[in-house]
């Protein structure tokens, strides 16, 4: 009601109105009352609404508070979590760190507000990241004692890390400084302390890192807090705005204690000017307190709701985000536990991997356990291949990782690298990667490579062999068949010129044709000697005489441009050889070599020696079959001629091949067949302009040769009697060698083959001797001479054969055997072999 409508008259109707005093009265005490019932009412609900603002602006401080505490606690542990990884790499090298300048500079630039990452072995800081401006810090002993290192101390006695500061740097500004102590691990199972990781935070720059002033906005002032861990005093370290009077805090929890973030409004938590206006409408709405009431009765449902509203989002918020720390913190560890078992199987490989860009520029190189680099980690990260490698290699390394990329599948390659001086074969994997990157992945296969050269040096050695065998099998076979052919021209020849008289007209014919047939057998001998089964008469020979005995003959089948020079050990242990063959072959390297040297001038150097053999091969590039260890005396012969390339080395002892006119080319190939023959070895060595050298070993005996001197031969006017059963497969021979045997004082019995002279043998017992073929059909001589010694132990058998005395010595060895006759012979060889025989024990006849 107003003053108007209470000063209205009653109508006529109307009751009698009161006194005007108690209207007045009633009307001042109603106004009154209103008034004060409006004011009560309108006072009562402007306080609590004050009440309730600051309430709810309190709650929203709390809750940029609360944020701004969990933001400086993650990235503060997030920060100091460095030394960690730094100490888990030290762990993984035993205590090493070789890459801490790399490392450190990354975790710089990763974690927020770090400033500077060291290392303190055993207590003393020696490397700081950065170094500008943390000089004098370097070898500062952090457990000293002293008052500034307590948390380092203390982070010793419980092995856990501490955090120290905020405290003043010398260059201005506050810092913390995180020390974590680092144990490894000792192979009895001990830990042994290594010293500790360090991570400088400075303040500014951390505070900037976590938006700080942007999380506490202008119309805040805030401060933060310690407690000091040596007097127990409230130490205020960071502070923005006017002091505080009443603030909202907050706990952020260190690892060795706890900071206390306070925050309150700027001008406190009361608004004069809200105040005032407050004020000014509970005057105005005293009037109007029914509806005040129910305003105000209204209002704090209204704001209840909104308060609880807000808690519930911030109660959700702050769920959330504990979530997210528990499930980044397991992130973290799944991560690092990722991370040290990567490193682990990296250092179990013995593998070479990189990880290269397309232009071969290295990025990475893992640490595995090889050592099979072209040069340190250091000298190849960022750095190109053209820039390292010859550049024909690294134009294949550079092709490679292009068509690696360009095919997008793994490219597979082999090469060499010169390591320290070897030379070290690997096989690549080149696998292409997102980005233009590649992982290259090598193995070390020297050993495979090597093995597979010496297996392919070892066939073309044995299909060397084969080849030379089997040709030598066919030579063999050739000359026995042709001095079948020659003992028929040479024995009749030889009968013919004993029944003429000297005078005769067809004397001079008969003995140009044994001058022939003298000449074929000699190209037979050279056949049989290239075969390794040459005729050999063997003796001890000292191989410096023979030398010395064929000086005038050599100095005059060489070049006279060619200078001989002699160069001979005394005394040589004796070699038990053939001397006409071993002067073939003196013969034939010196009249090669002489060839060799051709118009210009030249030296050869003939020496002699001897040398121990311990192994089947005296050392590299030997032609012959496995040498038995021992001593073996040597013919070298040198020569400054022209030299042969390798092509012309591997064919010179083929049959028939020669750099000379057509015609010749035997002349080598029987010097093998005679150093073979004689259990020896050959080698060659030689180099296209740079001369040659041919080298003869032969198996020796412990003592120097013995010289016997030469006697008249008794047997030259030998006469034989008794029966002679003759035994050859040839019909030529077998008249031959009844003529032959006829002529020596002999009955002469034959047969075709083996079984038809047993036959003979087992039907007559007047036979004293058998002259035995050793080739034939049906039964072969061996067969013969076996069944022979069976029916009479006693009974004297003489074998007769195109091969060496060598080789059949050899083969009837223990056999009883009474003598031998190379094919072909004269009457002279068989007189010779046959007077030598023991004829005193006779056969008894049976």
């Amino acid at each position: 009601m107003d003053n108007a409508h209470l000063s209205q008259a009653p109508t006529a109707s109307s009751p009698p109105s009161p006194p005007p005093s108690s209207d007045n009265i009633r009307v001042w005490t109603v106004t009154l009352l209103a008034f004060l019932v409006g004011l009560f009412l309108s006072g009562s609900t402007m306080l609590l609404f004050e009440t309730k603002r600051q309430d709810s602006r309190r709650q929203a401080v709390v809750g940029l508070t609360t944020n701004a505490a969990h933001d400086i606690q993650e990235y503060l542990n997030r920060s100091i979590s460095s030394t960690y990884a730094l100490a888990a790499v030290i762990r993984q090298g035993n205590g090493r760190i070789d890459n801490f300048q790399e490392l450190a500079k990354e975790m710089l630039d990763l974690y927020p507000g770090l400033s500077a990452l060291q290392l303190v072995p055993d207590g003393i800081i020696t490397e700081i990241v950065p170094l500008q401006g943390n000089e004098k810090a370097i070898g500062l002993n952090l457990l000293d004692k002293s008052h500034a290192n307590t948390e380092a101390v203390e982070a010793l006695r419980y092995g856990s890390l501490t955090l120290a500061g905020p405290f003043q740097l010398v260059q201005g500004g506050l810092a913390l400084m995180g020390r974590l102590p680092v144990y490894l691990k000792e192979p009895n199972g001990q830990k042994r302390f290594w010293g500790f990781t360090a991570a400088m935070i400075r303040l500014e720059s951390f505070f900037d890192a976590v938006h700080l002033k942007t999380t506490l906005t202008p119309e805040l002032n805030y401060r933060i807090s310690r407690i000091k861990p040596d007097t127990g005093a409230l130490d205020v370290f960071w502070s923005h705005g006017a002091p505080l009077e009443r603030p909202v805090s907050q706990h952020i929890a260190l690892p060795n204690g706890e900071w206390l973030l306070s925050v309150e409004p700027v001008g406190g938590w009361y608004a004069k000017r809200v105040v005032l206006g407050e004020a000014a409408l509970v005057l105005l709405l005293s009037s109007l307190c029914a509806l005040t009431a129910y305003w105000l009765v209204r209002q704090p449902i209204v704001l209840r709701r909104m308060v609880d509203e807000r808690t519930r989002e911030l109660s959700a918020a702050n769920a959330r985000l504990q979530t997210e720390v528990v499930e980044r913190r397991y992130a973290e560890e799944a991560l690092q536990a990722s991370e040290e078992k990567l490193r682990s199987i990296f250092a179990s490989l013995t593998e070479v991997i990189l990880v290269l860009d397309a232009e071969g520029r290295y990025l990475e190189i893992a640490p595995t356990s090889t050592k099979r680099l072209y040069l340190p980690p250091d000298e190849l990260i960022g750095k190109k291949i053209p820039d390292l490698f010859p550049k024909e290699l690294a134009d294949f390394f550079v092709s490679t990782i292009r068509k690696a990329l360009a095919a997008g599948t793994t490219v597979t390659v082999d090469y060499a690298l010169n390591l320290d001086g070897e030379e070290v074969w690997f096989t690549g994997n080149v696998t292409p990667m997102p980005g233009g990157r590649v992982i290259w992945a090598a193995h070390d296969i020297t050993q495979r490579k090597r093995a597979e050269e010496e297996r392919l040096k070892l066939e073309k050695q044995m299909l060397h062999a084969q080849k030379l065998e089997s040709l030598g099998v066919l030579a063999g076979g050739i000359a026995h068949d042709f001095n079948n052919i020659l003992t028929v021209i040479v024995g009749h020849t030889d009968l013919a010129l004993m029944r003429l008289t000297p005078d005769s007209p067809v004397a001079d014919n008969l003995r140009r044709i044994e001058l022939a047939a003298s000449r074929a057998s000699d190209l037979a001998h050279q056949m049989l000697a290239y075969s390794g089964k040459g005729h050999f008469i063997t003796e001890e020979l000292d191989l410096s005489r023979l030398v010395e005995e064929m000086g005038h003959m050599l100095s005059v089948s060489v070049s006279k441009k060619a200078q001989l020079v002699y160069n001979l050990c005394r005394p040589l242990p004796a070699v038990t050889a053939d001397a006409t063959q071993i002067r073939q072959v003196l013969m034939n390297l010196v009249i090669n070599a002489s060839e060799a040297i051709g118009d210009q001038s030249g030296t050869i150097t003939i020496t002699t020696g001897s040398v121990e053999c311990t192994e089947a091969h005296p050392g590299g590039g030997w032609l012959s079959d496995a040498l038995q260890p021992g001593l073996y005396a040597y013919i070298k012969v040198s020569d400054t001629g022209c030299g042969m390339d390798r092509d012309t080395m591997a064919k010179i002892f083929e049959p028939f091949f020669t750099t000379k006119f057509t015609g010749r080319g035997l002349g080598m190939a029987a010097v093998l067949g005679i150093v073979r023959g004689h259990l020896g070895a050959i080698r060659v060595e030689s180099e296209p302009g740079q001369g040659s050298t041919f080298t003869v070993v032969l198996p020796a005996g412990d003592a120097p040769a013995q010289f016997p001197h030469a006697e008249a031969a008794p047997w030259e006017n030998w006469r034989g009697s008794g029966t002679v059963l003759l035994i050859d497969d040839e019909d030529t021979i077998r008249a031959l060698g009844s003529d032959m045997l006829g002529e020596l004082g002999f009955d002469v019995v034959t047969a075709a083959d083996g079984r038809e002279g047993i036959e003979i043998f087992r039907s007559r017992n007047d036979i004293v001797l058998v002259l035995l073929d050793l080739t034939m059909p049906q039964m072969d001589g061996e067969q013969c001479l076996v069944e022979l010694r069976r029916m009479d132990p006693r009974v004297r058998v003489v074998i007769s054969s195109g091969f060496s005395e060598h080789e059949v010595s050899g083969k009837f060895l223990g056999k009883g055997i009474s003598g031998f006759v190379q094919k072909p012979y004269k009457l002279s060889a068989l007189r010779e072999v046959l007077s030598s025989l023991n004829w005193e024990s006779s056969r008894q006849l049976r």
